[in-house]
Parts: C-alpha cells; structure tokens; sequence
C-alpha cells in the first residue's frame, strides 16, 4: 500500500468540497505531513531479531510489538533494515538469507515466511510506512571473535563469494564491494529494483556507510577506471555520485511512489577545510568517506536526506544548532526534504554532568526542530534505545502528542489586511494563520510558504478594480476583496477657475534673515499666467508643466523662488506685508491674497524666544521626522532668526516648534559673558561648571574622540584647569563672533559612557560619564542600573503578524522585556521598567524616564514589520540601531552575541536617530529582535524557550561589554 493510496479518499473528498475553489489541485502538491521514523537494525540482531530464529511466529510476534510500540509513540514510519550485509531478510534471487535472521547464511525461515512482506503489512495496517534500508557496500560485519576476511563465513550463492575480484580487504578485518567496479553499482542497482517489484515499500534508505576509510585498497580499480582524474579522492566520490545518480533514476522508473534517501554522516565537510562546510571539526563524510552527501541534494538526486546529527546542543566539535542550520541552508530551494537523524542511543547517560542526561536533549533538539521551516521530520535510533527507555518512549510519546493538539483543527485566519480594503498598491501581502496539516489555496493555487505551525505570508498581484482572493482549507474558507484605485490622472479637478486660498503660501507668519530663498506657491488653472506681488514689486511664477486637457479645468502648481532682500540700519524686524497672487485664465483674471506675512529678521534684532517648557528638542530642519538633534532647557533664550509654519529658528541654526517657546521683541542685546568655568570629577561623572551672566542656549555633541560644548551668543570664554585623572588630555576654546566653543579630547585609549548639559540658575553644567565597570563574582552587573523599554503597548499594538492584535509587537516586546528583566536581576543589576503591563507609554514619557534616571544603559525592544507591499516572508533577522558613538559598541556586541549563538539573521548594525535612543546620558540601543509578519521569524517570536534564550544571550552581552577593560583615568 503506497503513500498515496492511504490518502486517496482524503484527497476525493476534498476535491468534491473544494473543486471550483481548487481547479489546479492535486495529490503530487499536498503538504506533508511530517515524518515521525524509527530505524529498525537487523545487522548483529540490534533490533531485530532479538536473536537469530527460522521460527515465523516468533519473528512475527517480535514485528507487532515493534510496529505497536512504535505507533504508541506517534511514529509514523520505520526504516527496516534488510540488507546488514551482502544479504537479505527477504527472499531474493540476488542475495542470500541473512544469518541475523536465521542464525545461517543462506538458511530460509520455515514455512516458507517472508518478513519483509510480512514486516510491509503490519506496518501498513497501522498507517506507518516502511522504508527499505540498505547498505550497499557491505560484504561482512564481523565481531571481535570472529576471523578477519572470512569468505569461509559466506554463502555459496553470496554474489561476494562469487565474485570474490569485486571485494576489497579492509583493515577493520571486514569485505567490502569495491564501489570503483561497474559491475558492483549495478548489483546494488538490480538488488534495489527487485525490492520494488516484490514489495510495496512506501522508499528506499542508505545509511552513512560508503568507503570505509581513506585507507581502502582499490588503487588496482583506479588504474583501471579512474583515468580522467587528477588523484584517487576525487574518483572515489564520483564512484559513490554515480551509484547514486544512476540508481535515483532506476527507482522513478520502477515507481515514482518511492521515495529514495540517504541518511549520511551530519558533518559533510567542515569549514577550516572547506569553506562551503559547517563550523564543526569532526569527521567528515567527503573526505573520509567519499561521500558528497551536499552535491546529492544540490543534484536533486534524492528525495529528502536524514543527516546522522548525533551531537548535543552546544558541543564544541559539533554543535547540533549549527548543524541543523547548516543543513537547512544546504536543502533550501532544492525540493529535497530534511529529516534529521537523532540520536535516542545516546539518551538516559548515567552521568548527570552529560547532556544527555535523561531525555531532556532529545527533546530540546524536536523543539529546535519545530522552529526550522526546512525540517520536515526526525529518525530515531533506533528501536532498542526506546525498548530500553521506557523514560524517552515517553517522552516522544508526549511531545508528538502535545504537536497533534496544536495542529488540530486550525481554521484559516487572514490578518493582514482584516478586512476587504481599498489601496493604491500593485501588490499586497497576506499574512495568515491555518491548519499546518492540510494543504492551503489561494485562488487554487497551492500555498507553499507556510511555517511549521501553519502561518504564512505571501505577495500578491493587485490589478486595478476589484481583485477577489479566497483561501481555502478542507471545510474553511476566507475571503478579501481589495480594491486598487485607478491611477490618479495629472493634475485635480477644480469646480471653478480661481487661486484657491488654501493653496496660497504663508499660511502662518514666515520670517527669514536677508539673503535667504523662500519658495513662493499657489495653485490655479493649468494654461494660467500667474504672478506674486510682494514688497511692492510683481514677480512672475512658473508653472509645474500640467498641459491642460480638454474641457476640465485642472489645478496646476505655480512657484517663484523668492530672494529676501538686504536691509540697512538698526537691527529690526521689517514686515514685507502679504503676498498677493494674481491669475489670467482665458482673459479671466482673479486675485487671491495670502493669509499670513512675510517678513525679514535683521541680523541680531532683538527678536528672541525663550524657552517655557522644561525640555524640548531642536531640529536640524522645520521638521520633525528627521528626529531631534539637540534639548535646550527651560528659561534658555536666543535670538530668532527664522520663523515657517509651527517652528522657529535661533541663532544657532537650530529649529524649535512654536509651542514650546515664548516669542517676544526687546530693545536689549542679548550677550553671555561667561564668568567662571570650574572643572570637577566626582564617583561616575566628571563636570564642567560655568557661571554665565545670560542663560543662552548651550549644544552638546562627542564623535568617539572629542566632546563638544557650543555656547550661543558668548563672549570669551573662561579656560578651566583639567585634573589629571581626568579622562581629557585637553581642553581648548575656539571663539568667533557670536558662539564659543569648548573642545575636550579624550586621552588616548580613553572612553566616555554619556555626556549631557543642564541648566542651573547662574549658568550650565556639562557632564561627562566615565566609563562604568563590572564586579567580580556572581553578580558582575552588581550596581549598575539598566532601563528596558519595550516598545509599543495599551492602543499602540505595534507591528501585526499572522495571528493579528494576538501576540502583536507589544506583547513581544513586553514578554522579551520581562524575560531580560530577570536575566539582568539574576546577574546583579537594579533594572528600571518603562511598562510592565500593556499600557500607552508615549515616546517622551519613554525618554523622559531615561532622562530623570540616568541609568547605565538604555535598551529599547521591538519587532520589526515592513510595508504592506514588501514580500515580508523573505525579510528575516536580528538588528540593532543606536545615536550615539559611545553606544556603538554594546550595539555591535549586543548584535554578535545574538548572532553568533542563536543563528540569526543579521540585519547589521545602524546608526539612526529615533525618539529613544537619543539619550546622551547614557549607552542607548534599540532592538530589532525580527520580523513579526515573516512566519517562521513570527514561530520564533513567539516561542517562549527561544525568547528566554534571546533574553539570556542579550544580558550575556551586557556583561560582556561592561567587563571589557575601559581606562577611566584612576
């Protein structure tokens, strides 16, 4: 009974629910189920039989309870062995009975039994499939006691004692079928085709036994075939590559219902000696065994390959995660499935320091697994280790169990978009969640991106006009209609011809310095002659170049770029008056005046705002998106020198929004005079104290080497006298006509952790952070005092992924937070908490409490998202962002950490001004932990173990980074 034939009425069944939805169905696009194995040795009777017997009821009985014990654990196929050596449990015309079967080679069971008939039944009947396992190249397995090369143990129709020029002596005292003979791959080939024909075995499976060794005696057979070769090596993996090639196209021309795969040795080649192998040092399948195990699923020779990863998490030699990654890059996009082969033998080891202690890695290796889309399945070996280990058949019991209650009638769910929607977008990403076990359409296409859990993500086409897309699932289906709008045509309609006032420019007071650009703008008719009359003279402006378009009357955008002109005299403010703009349509002319004035800010006219909010930020340009560059503080004043739309601008370039200053006029000059600069170092911070006669504003800046301290409208400045065991080698003052400037630079292998001003009553303070350093013992972050932030929370839902405002970003960020929260506390650290619950926390109040408590460090968390026309299933990885040069190295170590020992993604490492991390203070870093739309990064999201783990290698770096040697001048 092949694979096909146990689904059937499945699959009649869903296509008479689902065949319009469907049209393109069919049983070669399912999904698979995962494979659940168990290895079956015959070879020294390790599984079965117990022992050699010719009695059928026993071998019989020894079957069932096999199969029974297997199907009691959820397993869902066995790999039987039945070829240990040059024969067979299974009567065949090519090889003779095998004496693990009977206890003598050549000797047949009685009554005429066949075993693997019956062995292919039984398994059958309990919906497991059965896979044949081969070893194709050998001849004898001997024990310790028995005598080296013994053709004497053979029978006389064993093809090896026939053919006794087609074997090769080895030194571990056993024959082997010299792979580099024609005539031997076609035995292996003929004896596998046989199996076929006689019985309905669901594959075919080699193990990881090819060449013996690198010692292996054909060097006859190489000067016979190997001419064309640059040395032995490279033609014994060709032997073993066309062994199976050749025999990859044998088996789908018997039957395309079997399935073929290998289960080789985990590490094919490692990377210091190959580049394209894994970080491990072990034995190697291609140099060892002239096995290119990689080039067979490259070639898509089989259908799915079981990597032997016998390792432990963790083991230095060869570390069963990077293994597993490597594998699961090595088959990505090849159509080869993964199973992994696991080591159950090595579980229940006695020893308490061993890993395999209990059962507790085996089963951290399956959830490992789970988080791996590429991994289709697990082998275990093999049967004896669970017959032996009521403990681990248990546990695999349990944990298969637990996976079919997860998977259980899922019905699909659309996140993303919730509902039918209208966007200007060509193309659209979906984002779901649906039952992992049954196949997925999309307007009968078949969806194959899904991670382990039933979450996917998928880009569409959206064509203009109504685009309707069902999924569909057994009994569930669920519809979106997106509608995308026409591309708008150039230019907007207008009811009537005018300059409509809303589209003329200032709509709010505009002022400049002489000498300054402003753009001058309105709208009205496409075809119009349009000008601007503004300090008494006329100007004309240019049209954007809409053509107009029959009888329509379309807005076209007209500018004039304006220069403000110079003015003499006392310094002062001079209004311009209104700009008023003036439009001849066809012969139809019309006026419209501008709502607010322009007007010209003389150099230092006594024109000042002072600042009336205890912090605000200063922008580089009149907006906000480009993120804050500076805080000045409550009561500083400067003069302005610009005024657009909500911000003003002071004397230092910088813009400040309206709101948080008062504007006034004066008669006064505004000038510091600085009194006193005083220089002092206490327990973590070093000062610089001035006494200023004004309170200007003061700008703070440190590019990894000097710290800055700009002071607006200051006469000379006061040098002050540098302790030694300051962190500053230098101080210095540069002076120009209106700004002084304090210049530190650090000394040579010298650090700073933070720097920040504040305002005092008789002047400012700048202050400089040195570096903070880790304790000894247990507790290295024993006083060090850490903010965490988790991004988003209450309204602010943040990024959405496959199960929509269920674990959205906030509660990630929330869980990761608590989770780091106690890593830091375990490691002695004082951790401050911007939320602890799900509630609204805006961007200031983030900052502020950043501010107010000046910790050690500041870190941020989030997950990441993209646009809703971005292919986000293909976006993955882990990033870190931070402002400031002193905060670039816990980023950078932070983001290696998290690379290095959990196989992330790197996303890099960005230097970007967001809200949070402009704390000057201290060492502040935002988090990108992943993408929550991508599926399988949303399963790892989510994923309470793999959280606890990020959490664990984030507070790992913490300490790591506080513990790097920083010279602080004591």
């Amino acid at each position: 009974m092949k694979k096909i034939s146990r689904i059937g009425i499945t699959i009649v069944l869903f296509a008479l629910i689902l065949h319009m939805l469907t049209p393109n169905a069919s049983s070669d696009a399912k999904h698979k189920e995962e494979l659940r194995g168990l290895w079956v040795a015959t070879v020294l009777n390790i599984d079965y039989p117990s022992k050699p017997t010719t009695e059928p009821e026993i071998q019989k009985a020894e079957a069932v309870r096999i199969l029974e014990h297997a199907a009691d654990m959820g397993l869902n196929a066995v790999f039987l062995q039945v070829r240990p050596a040059s024969d067979a449990i299974y009567k065949s015309r090519y090889f003779p009975w095998s004496k693990y079967l009977t206890g003598s080679q050549g000797q047949a069971p009685k009554d005429d039994f066949d075993p693997l008939k019956f062995w292919v039944e039984e398994a059958h009947k309990r919906g497991i499939e059965l896979h044949a396992w081969i070893n194709p190249y050998r001849g004898t397995k001997k024990t310790a006691a028995e005598p080296n090369h013994d053709f004497a143990s053979l029978h006389a129709s064993n093809p090896a004692k026939v053919n006794p020029n087609w074997m090769v002596k080895h030194t571990d005292g056993n024959l082997y079928y010299d792979p580099g003979l024609p005539e031997v791959r076609q035995l292996v080939i003929d004896g596998v085709l046989e199996i076929i024909e006689n019985y309905d075995v669901d594959g075919i499976h080699f193990d990881d036994y090819f060449y013996p060794g690198k010692d292996f005696n054909d060097k006859a057979t190489y000067e016979k075939y190997g001419k064309g070769f640059a040395n032995i090596n490279d033609w014994r993996r060709e032997n073993v590559n066309l062994l199976i090639r050749d025999l990859s196209k044998a088996i789908k021309a018997a039957s395309k219902d079997v399935r073929f795969g290998i289960s080789p040795v985990g590490i094919w080649a490692n990377n210091n000696t190959n580049p394209l192998g894994s970080d491990t040092r072990g034995m190697q399948a291609y140099y060892d065994q002239f096995a290119d195990s990689r080039k067979w699923v490259k070639e898509g020779w089989l259908d799915y390959i079981a990597p032997q990863i016998y390792w432990n998490i963790g083991f230095a030699v060869a570390d069963y995660s990077k293994l597993l990654s490597w594998w699961s890059d090595t088959v990505h996009g090849t159509g080869v499935d993964l199973y992994i082969g696991q080591a159950a033998y090595r579980a229940g080891n006695s020893d308490p320091q061993s890993p395999w202690h209990g059962v507790s890695e085996i089963k951290k290796q399956l959830e490992l697994n789970l988080k791996n889309s590429e991994v289709k399945g697990s082998i275990f070996f093999s049967y004896n280790s669970f017959d032996k280990n009521p403990a681990l058949s248990k546990e695999i019991q349990g944990f298969y169990k637990q996976q079919n209650e997860v998977n259980i009638n899922i019905p699909i769910s659309v996140s993303r978009p919730a509902d039918n929607m209208k966007t200007s977008l060509n193309q659209f990403y979906f984002n779901g969640v649906s039952d992992p076990n049954k196949p997925l359409y999309l307007n009968g296409q078949l969806v194959e991106n899904r991670s382990p859990r039933g979450y996917f993500g998928i880009l569409m086409p959206i064509e203009e006009g109504e685009n309707l897309f069902t999924f569909s699932q057994a009994n569930s289906v669920v519809t979106r209609i997106i509608y995308r709008e026409p591309a708008s045509a150039a230019g907007k309609k207008m009811s009537t011809a005018e300059i409509p006032i809303a589209s003329v420019f200032p709509q709010d007071q505009e002022y400049r310095m002489p000498g300054e650009k402003i753009t001058l703008s309105c709208q009205a008719p496409a075809g119009s002659k349009v000008t601007v009359s503004i300090g008494g003279k006329s100007y004309t402006m240019k049209a954007s170049g809409l053509t107009a378009s029959g009888e329509d009357i379309l807005a076209d955008t007209f500018t004039y770029v304006y220069t403000v002109p110079d003015h003499s005299g006392t310094p002062r403010v001079v209004d311009l008056g209104v700009p008023e703009y003036k439009m001849d349509y066809n012969g139809l002319v019309k006026t419209s005046k501008a709502p607010a004035k322009i007007g010209i800010i003389m150099k230092n006219a006594p024109f000042y705002a002072e600042v009336i909010e205890e912090t605000i930020d200063t922008y580089a340009t009149p907006v906000s998106s480009n993120g804050a560059a500076y805080e000045i503080y409550k009561g500083m004043t400067d003069y302005v020198t610009g005024m657009t739309g909500n911000y003003a601008r002071i004397s230092s370039g910088q813009w400040v929004n309206k709101k948080g200053i008062n504007i006034y006029t004066t008669r006064s000059q505004l000038q510091a005079t600085i009194k006193k600069a005083e220089y002092n170092i206490g327990e973590k911070w070093e000062t610089l104290q001035l006494e200023l006669s004004s309170p200007v504003p003061a700008f703070s800046s440190f590019d990894g080497n000097v710290v800055k301290l700009e002071i607006s409208n200051a006469a000379k400045g006061v040098l002050p006298v540098l302790p030694p065991d300051s962190v500053f080698a230098s101080v210095s003052i540069l002076q120009n006509a209106q700004n002084v400037q304090y210049i530190f630079a650090l000394k040579n292998d010298h650090s700073i952790e933070g720097y920040f001003v504040e305002k005092t009553p008789d002047g400012l303070v700048l202050n400089t952070k040195k570096p903070i350093a880790a304790a000894d013992g247990n507790e290295p972050l024993s006083g060090i005092v850490i903010m965490l932030d988790p991004g988003h929370g209450g309204s602010d839902s943040g990024a959405l992924g496959p199960l929509g405002l269920d674990n959205s970003e906030k509660t990630i960020n929330l869980n990761t937070a608590l989770k780091l929260q106690a890593e830091l506390e375990h490691l002695g650290a004082t951790v401050l908490m911007t939320r602890t619950t799900d509630m609204n926390v805006s961007l200031e109040a983030r900052l502020a409490a950043s501010r107010k408590a000046r910790p050690d460090m500041f870190i941020s968390i989030h997950a990441n998202s993209m646009a809703d026309n971005v292919d986000i299933s293909k976006v993955d990885g882990f990033s870190v962002f931070y402002r400031e040069k002193f905060a670039q190295l816990p980023a950078e170590i932070v983001s290696k950490h998290v690379i290095d020992n959990l196989g992330r993604n790197s996303k890099g490492i960005h230097n970007k001004n967001f809200y949070v991390t402009r704390g000057t203070w201290t060492p502040s870093i935002l988090i990108e932990s992943g993408f929550v739309p991508n599926p399988n990064e949303f399963e790892w999201l989510i994923d309470e173990n793999e959280q606890t783990g990020l959490a664990k290698n984030i507070a790992d770096a913490v300490v790591k980074y506080f513990e790097m040697p920083k010279i602080t001048g004591k």
